[in-house]
This record gives C-alpha cells, sequence and structure tokens, in this order.
C-alpha cells in the first residue's frame, strides 16, 4: 500500500516539476526570467537575450556575433561570407522587436550604437548595454575598445579574420567616426537626462 502511494506522489511531483519548468518564465508575473523567442538573422537563429554584441567591421565582408550568459564566458561565431554577414547583421539591426536606438529605455535586450543623427554608414555594432563593463577610447590607436563582463579574464575575444587577437576585449577602429559615433551612443545609454 505504501510503495503504491509513494508511486503515485513520485508521479504527481515528477508531473508538477516538468510543467514547473516548462512554464518558468512564461512572463505571466510570475518572478522568473522572461521567455524569450528566437530571432532568425540570415543564417543563425538564436536567442537575443545571449547575444552580447554583434560587430560588422567598416572596412571588411564579414561579421562577428558574441554570446553568452551573464558569469559564463564569450563564444564568437565569424561569418566571413559577404552576403551572409550582411543578412546577419541587417535582421539584427532592423529588427525592432529586438533592438533598440542609443538612449531608449526599456526591456528590448539590445541596442543600436549609433545616435539617431548620424550617418547610416556608421552602423558597426550593437550591444547588450547590460554586458559592457566599459567603453574606452584609446587616442595613441584612434580606437574604441568595448570590455564585457565575463568569467574568465583575459581570454582573447576573435576577430572577423577567425584569429585570436590577445586582446580580452573588441577594438574598434575609428574608421568613418565610427569608433566615435559608438562612444556617443554608449554614452546616451548609460547618462540620463
Amino acid at each position: 500500500m505504501r510503495h503504491g502511494v509513494w508511486r503515485w506522489v513520485c508521479v504527481v511531483m515528477a508531473v508538477v516539476g516538468t510543467a514547473a519548468l516548462a512554464d518558468a518564465g512564461d512572463d505571466g508575473g510570475g518572478g522568473g526570467a522572461a521567455k524569450h523567442k528566437p530571432i532568425a538573422a540570415g543564417s543563425l537563429t538564436l536567442n537575443p537575450y545571449d547575444v552580447v554584441a554583434v560587430y560588422k567591421p567598416i572596412e571588411q565582408a564579414g561579421v562577428v556575433v558574441y554570446l553568452g550568459r551573464p558569469g559564463q564566458g564569450i563564444q564568437a561565431i565569424v561569418i566571413k561570407d559577404a552576403r551572409d554577414s550582411a543578412a546577419v547583421f541587417n535582421a539584427i539591426w532592423e529588427n525592432g522587436e529586438v533592438t533598440k536606438d542609443a538612449g531608449e529605455d526599456d526591456s528590448r535586450p539590445l541596442t543600436r550604437m549609433r545616435v539617431k543623427d548620424s550617418d547610416a554608414r556608421s552602423a558597426t555594432l550593437v550591444l547588450n548595454v547590460q554586458r559592457v563593463m566599459a567603453v574606452s577610447w584609446d587616442a595613441d590607436r584612434r580606437a574604441v575598445r568595448v570590455h564585457f563582463d565575463k568569467l574568465i579574464a583575459n581570454d582573447p575575444l576573435p576577430s572577423v579574420s577567425g584569429e585570436n587577437e590577445g586582446a580580452p576585449y573588441l577594438e574598434i577602429p575609428n574608421v568613418r567616426d565610427a569608433g566615435l559615433a559608438i562612444v556617443a551612443a554608449y554614452r546616451s545609454c548609460v547618462y540620463r537626462r
């Protein structure tokens, strides 16, 4: 008799536990993390809340998508094909459901690192601002350095060329004032008016 009761209790607990895990974060006010639908961007399908940065250098025909969760390492997906990289970057840049303009304060996870009045050719970076520790200007190299939060300190980030350059930050040269646009956009995200 006892074994039969314990079996039913275990079955009920398993069913309730599975349902609770499936419903975790359904954004129904239960206090859990929000449930996110993946987005399709060119040849990628990804969770926009796991995107740390999407970088498209002005002078190269590739794109790097940095992915990771808070407190964990960052992985990079390097796309070198010109059409595919443009499709991925443009799909993320233009997706109004998950990407906002710099300075807007809402729950969308990604931010276009360009002020609204700047030139469209300076579109090089989409960031999850919550994952950025600092943005610094290197006057000697005329470049912007974006420092991310990640678990492993001084772990190099892969570049668009696919090589590890040994830098624990993302360095963006100031080609066509793209670096200055990133600094201005980050300031508009951080400084509240």
